[in-house]
């Protein structure tokens, strides 16, 4: 018995797929009557009439099933969908009531103009909603690039097209006023066709190339018919009759691609600068142009100044947003990341200021600090929490030497003092800048020794300025350890209670979870417990919330 092998299933085909296909299909037919010229009996009648207008209304059906079956973005499509049906019914009009007639030789206002008048305001409506959706998070920059791109080529073909239009517009004030809506119309699709490739990079995407090269071809094809006829050199049943059908079908494709959103780009500093410098010389060349040939319109007039004012405003955005990075990164390389004062470099940098400012009699005075029992505190009570004192600390440091001097942590537990010499009040200075760096709670005692340099006094050099301070100050913190020693041999008590506080850190430090550390510090066995975070002067006092959310609760130790 033969075995019967299953058929591969096929992916179906979405009905907008065959739509799309039937209208490229068309619009090959019509190019190849319009370029080879092969048609039969009545062939104008049915291509330049019929198959025109069928791919014109043909592709608003598509794009208004897009809005219709589709969520995303259903407001912009029907309102462009709406836009291409405003389109294809004012070219069918035209063709069945007013092409032939003696009203197309008059070239006065017909009901075709308000239908193809429609089209322009639907397709800024729906370009405004696609553009809000999808090109958003994008800076400034990006958007003013836009702006001078489309400005440029507005201006360019302004200067080109209305010319000839205002030249052979006729009398009536009417007809004067729709000549003119096309072109300008036109210049403003265009413009915004070029802005948009520029805000995504020349790198559009499913969405934005189409849209933006459809009302390209679309603008393009129309000023060059309102050219054609204003210099009377236009004829009919040439390539021109497939730009319009070309920019309809893109529209449709467009409507149907998948997409996703546009989003910021790196750009290298020729591409910053690309834009901008292309927009100036076209908007110079238009400006020149002007002088030398026939006299600009005043559109194109204002359009090329507009462009050079957006040039200017873009080279000014560019350089505030450079200085601004400039001084960032500047106060990064000069900063400690974790307090936010000065960091070794920038104490270098101020003490080699201070070396070749100081006077015998305007000297400077350079303090060093270490802090005593910070490993202690730091092994008992973790990282987080001696992150937290630290920045407590340097604080209080700051607020009590600013404005006098400048305040550094040279790294670890390490902080400088940078002022200037004013008499008798140093050594009040010095006094409660070492109390600023002490603190005492439950379980620890933090003090801080220190040494202190004059300068030029005693050393005029940076170098030897930093290590005579750090010898004073291990100097200082040796004879603060030998006092304690004294302290603990004369009184017997204070030994025993020393001993059992450090006795007790220890403990709390190798305590199991289950014996001294609880996450949430439930309390069920009733005993007292004390949260590390909770208490005036506790190790996490201040703490970000990221450091609150690893805080250790400690249960208060029975007194030895």
């Amino acid at each position: 018995m033969a075995t019967r092998i299953p058929m591969r299933a096929h992916p179906r085909l979405h009905p907008s797929t065959f739509a799309l296909a039937a209208l490229i299909g068309g619009l090959g037919v019509l190019a190849l009557h319009t370029t080879l010229g092969f048609d039969g009996p009545g062939g104008e009648w049915l291509f330049q009439d019929w198959i025109y207008n069928v791919l014109m209304i043909g592709a608003s059906c598509v794009v208004l099933a897009r809005g219709v079956l589709v969520r995303e973005d259903r407001a912009a499509w029907l309102t462009m969908g709406t836009g291409l049906l405003f389109w294809g019914l004012g070219e069918l009009y035209y063709s069945l009531f007013i092409e032939g007639t003696s009203r197309e030789a008059g070239g006065s206002v017909s009901f075709a103009d308000v239908l193809l008048l429609a089209m322009y305001p639907c397709f800024y409506v729906s370009l405004g909603l696609l553009a809000k959706r999808h090109l958003r998070n994008l800076r400034l920059g990006m958007w003013l690039d836009g702006l001078i791109a489309g400005l440029a080529a507005a201006s360019i073909a302004s200067a080109l097209i209305l010319p000839p239009v205002l030249a052979t517009a006729p009398s009536e004030h009417s007809s004067i006023v729709v000549s003119l809506a096309y072109p300008i119309g036109d210049v403003l699709l265009m413009m915004f066709a070029v802005g948009a490739l520029s805000i995504t990079g020349w790198r559009a995407g499913n969405l934005w190339l189409p849209i933006a090269v459809g009302m390209l071809v679309n603008g393009i094809g129309d000023s060059i018919y309102v050219y054609l006829t204003a210099t009377d050199s236009y004829h009919a049943g040439t390539w021109l009759e497939c730009l319009s059908p070309l920019a309809a079908i893109l529209l449709a494709l467009a409507a149907w691609m998948p997409t996703r959103r546009v989003q910021q780009r790196e750009m290298t500093s020729w591409q910053i600068m690309s834009v901008p410098a292309l927009a100036l010389a076209c908007a110079l060349g238009v400006l020149t142009y002007g002088n030398l040939g026939p006299r600009l319109a005043t559109p194109a007039l204002v359009l090329a100044g507009a462009t050079v004012l957006a040039v200017g405003l873009h080279l000014i955005l560019t350089l505030r947003e450079n200085l601004r990075l400039l001084a960032h990164s500047r106060n990064l390389s000069l900063t400690d990341p974790l307090t936010g004062i000065g960091n070794r470099r920038l104490l270098m940098a101020d003490l080699r200021l201070a070396c070749r400012s100081a006077r015998p009699h305007e000297p400077w005075v350079l303090v060093l600090y270490d802090l005593d029992g910070f490993k202690l505190y730091n092994d008992s009570f973790g990282h987080p929490a001696g992150d937290t004192l630290l920045v407590r600390l340097s604080e209080r440091l700051k607020r009590t030497v600013e404005p006098r001097g400048g305040v550094y942590r040279m790294g670890g537990d390490e902080f400088c003092v940078l002022f200037e010499h004013s008499g008798s009040d140093d050594c009040q200075l010095v006094s409660l800048s070492v109390a600023a760096l002490c603190e005492h709670g439950l379980g620890f005692s933090i003090t801080a020794s220190h040494g202190s340099v004059m300068i030029p006094a005693e050393v005029a050099d940076p170098a030897s300025i930093l290590h005579l301070a750090d010898q004073r100050l291990y100097r200082s913190k040796e004879e603060a350890a030998a006092r304690r020693a004294n302290q603990l041999n004369v009184d017997p008590t204070l030994k025993l209670t020393v001993s059992a506080v450090s006795g007790a850190a220890e403990r709390i430090h190798d305590l199991p979870a289950s014996a001294g550390l609880h996450a949430s510090g439930d309390g069920d066995d009733g005993e007292q417990a004390l949260s590390l975070g909770e208490h005036d002067g506790g190790p996490l006092a201040g703490a970000t919330p990221e450091q609150r959310a690893r805080n250790r609760r400690v249960r208060r130790q029975p007194p030895l």
